[in-house]
């Protein structure tokens, strides 16, 4: 995750690729038509998205949006009674998907929680991303220009627990 930017925003033809990858993404069922993308890169809506981030933390001077220039919120139509996983790991992939292809491209791209949860708790700020009637915000990535250099990491493989079952 890149969590510092330039500013500068990504080019058109980087957010096309970008979108391109979330389209490319497996979805249970094949179910696309139950995902939304919003693509925000208006300032005052991002500066109240990531005030409300704050606040969900506790936290007035934080800013977790990072100051990045692009947010692409992954929403979800609601989902039924025990199939809130599903809702939620579709979104997810379809994160992960774009964040695969913006550090493919050297674009900065970090994943977005908290800003996502405070949205859904925030009607006017719902309101305000015109979703499609019977969609939640999920999660989201943020995106832009950055300095940082994605590089080979040595990652210890004992970070997750796991059991082994023969």
């Amino acid at each position: 995750s890149v969590r510092s930017y330039t500013g500068e925003n990504i080019t058109a033809d980087e957010l096309n690729v970008i979108l391109k990858a979330a389209n490319a993404s497996p979805v249970g069922m094949g179910q696309y038509d139950s995902l939304h993308l919003t693509v925000i890169t208006n300032v005052e809506l991002l500066n109240k998205i990531d005030a409300a981030g704050a606040a969900l933390f506790g936290q007035p001077d934080m800013h977790p949006l990072y100051g990045v220039p692009t947010l692409v919120l992954v929403s979800s139509k609601k989902p039924a009674p025990m199939m809130e996983n599903v809702v939620f790991s579709n979104a997810a992939i379809v994160a992960h998907n774009m964040v695969l292809a913006a550090t493919d491209l050297g674009v900065g791209a970090c994943y977005i929680w908290g800003p996502t949860a405070a949205l859904s708790g925030s009607a006017e700020l719902l309101k305000e991303l015109k979703l499609p009637k019977d969609f939640i915000p999920c999660c989201a990535i943020g995106l832009g220009k950055t300095d940082c250099k994605y590089e080979v990491r040595d990652i210890p493989e004992n970070r997750i627990a796991k059991s082994i079952i023969a």
